[in-house]
């Protein structure tokens, strides 16, 4: 028999009364979970009849929608899918180990929640940011590039391109830059990802202290006013996995 770790919390809010309880938890998500404790921190796990976890969709999800249902209710550090030890005496010494790293962040994660805000083109408007020219692309090219040959032309047109995607960078810095602004005045932590697509503006994770959701979702209707031609998706709260990086040995 081995135990499924889901989340790792600061044991106050365990002993706190005011809190449902791990009772509770347990009828909502379907699992018996028990909390395991050191001195000062609480893991969140199950028992589990195998030493690996099934990797099966279904397990997974069922995994996620643990850890989702503990963080709406605790500040946590929520554990990666496959997180399995052999006895509570293990969970007590991974508590022990790391918990100066785990203090540390849970103080950076508590009483927040981590939210997804994605801008992106919409389909009507795509084409025009990403393939207009305008006169400045067109009518003024470099001198070396006048001429009506085969090769000029070829030319011509990738710079042209060249651009054509330069003022669609700009737009797209224009707009991150004011989205930033914004953002940072609810909260320092901002993580802006990789564009993974032409038609992505914005795609970010960002750290919200509970206290300030409505003042992040009246944003995000503001954001939607002032780029009507874009699509504005806020997805959360989220257990605050970008934001709990540690590294365990």
């Amino acid at each position: 028999m081995s135990l499924v770790i889901y989340a790792i919390l600061d044991s106050k809010q365990v002993q706190n009364s005011s809190s449902p309880g791990i009772g509770s938890l347990s009828a909502v998500s379907g699992r018996e979970l028990e909390c395991v404790s050191s001195h000062t921190l609480t893991a969140i796990v199950s028992a589990h009849p195998d030493k690996k976890l099934s990797n099966s969709r279904q397990e997974v999800l069922a995994y996620a929608g643990i850890v989702d249902k503990i963080s709406e209710i605790y500040s946590i550090l929520p554990m990666r899918y496959g997180s399995v030890v052999a006895s509570s005496t293990d969970v007590t010494a991974l508590l022990e180990k790391h918990a100066e790293s785990f203090i540390k962040t849970l103080h950076k994660v508590m009483n927040k929640q981590e939210y997804s805000l994605r801008l992106f083109f919409s389909h009507q408007h795509q084409d025009y940011y990403v393939q207009d020219t305008s006169l400045d692309v067109t009518l003024m090219p470099p001198d070396i590039l006048s001429g009506d040959s085969e090769n000029k032309n070829y030319l011509l047109k990738k710079y042209q391109q060249h651009r054509a995607e330069e003022k669609h960078e700009r737009y797209i810095e224009k707009i991150q830059t004011a989205v930033a602004r914004d953002l940072h005045k609810i909260t320092d932590a901002v993580d802006f990802k990789k564009r993974t697509t032409s038609g992505c503006i914005i795609d970010a994770v960002l750290l919200v202290d509970r206290r300030a959701k409505n003042q992040l979702l009246a944003l995000v209707v503001d954001m939607q006013s002032v780029y009507p031609d874009h699509n504005v998706i806020l997805t959360g709260p989220w257990p605050p996995y970008n934001f709990a990086h540690i590294t365990l040995e």
